[in-house]
């Protein structure tokens, strides 16, 4: 569909205006206030503000570069800000903390753990007794749909798997935020669109939050409620996207007129009008092969 002929990407059908409205009135759970993250030599993160309700869907995107790590490692309270301030259900974050579960791109589970172990860990470290903290996992590890794995070790698992024992060990602990940093950008597109669909199963069962930062702009108009589109040199918020797409949602409603608008605003805002290419390369020479070689 040419992008002349789409619909404006901030018309709401009733229903997701609806959902919307029903959003704002739920109490605000991450509250980001003025944030600046500044190095020596440049500023990554220049006074972004935004408030996440209870059991939003929230993707942050941008260019490479732009701080999309970089905020969400802050809020997770593994890196420190600069100024402005982190707030999670009013309560300042100045470091890492139960309320906030954190899942990588990398998997991070323990290689010498078995599935049922790694998810167990934190609810021991916590304190919980050892019967108590293994009804707790199974029922996770049961959610992600691996119950018949709980006794296997992480090298026995393809690496989808691996990513929902991550995200098991990561809600064990119920917390009020998920946050996730390009958990499935390693995954090949047939897995990872399967772990889309997981994580948007789970979303609805389990009373959580999700910030979730990714480079792929259709994963990012799949799974979100809003979209916060992050510019560069230095970051700062260029829009937060309503997004237009009814839920439920599936691979289906990529060729939908809404997410089709949708994605091309975010194009537009992170790379600009597109540009016509060069019909030709420039001819340039950087060897000394001959001139048959084809």
């Amino acid at each position: 569909m040419n992008a002349v002929n789409l619909p404006d990407y901030r018309t709401q059908s009733p229903a997701v205006a609806d959902r919307f409205a029903r959003i704002k009135r739920r109490p605000v759970i991450l509250d980001v206030r003025h944030l600046t993250k500044t190095f020596p030599t440049h500023t990554t993160l220049s006074d972004l503000s935004l408030q996440v309700h209870r059991r939003e869907f929230v993707c942050v995107v941008g260019p490479s570069g732009c701080g999309k790590s970089t905020f969400i490692r802050i809020v997770a309270g593994l890196e420190a800000l600069t100024g402005g301030e982190v707030l999670v259900d009013g309560r300042p974050v100045t470091g890492p903390g139960s309320d906030r579960g954190m899942v990588f791109q990398g998997y991070t589970l323990f290689p010498w753990l078995t599935v049922k172990r790694n998810v167990m860990f934190g609810l021991e470290v916590a304190g919980q007794p050892f019967s108590v903290a293994e009804a707790e996992a199974r029922q996770w590890i049961e959610l992600v749909g691996l119950g018949r794995f709980e006794d296997a070790y992480p090298h026995e698992l393809s690496g989808g798997m691996k990513q929902r024992v991550a995200i098991a060990r990561a809600l064990a602990a119920k917390p009020r935020i998920l946050l996730m940093d390009e958990p499935f950008g390693a995954l090949d597109p047939t897995t990872r669109c399967r772990m889309q669909s997981y994580l948007l199963q789970i979303w609805r069962q389990v009373d959580i939050t999700i910030l979730f930062v990714t480079h792929d702009l259709d994963e990012a108009v799949l799974l979100s409620d809003r979209i916060l589109v992050l510019g560069t040199n230095p970051s700062r918020i260029l829009e937060v996207i309503e997004n237009p797409v009814p839920r439920p949602r599936s691979v289906d409603r990529m060729l939908s007129p809404e997410f089709l608008a949708t994605r091309h605003r975010i194009e537009e805002l992170i790379h600009g009008p597109a540009e016509s290419e060069p019909a030709t390369l420039p001819n340039i020479r950087l060897t000394m092969a001959g001139d048959d070689v084809e």
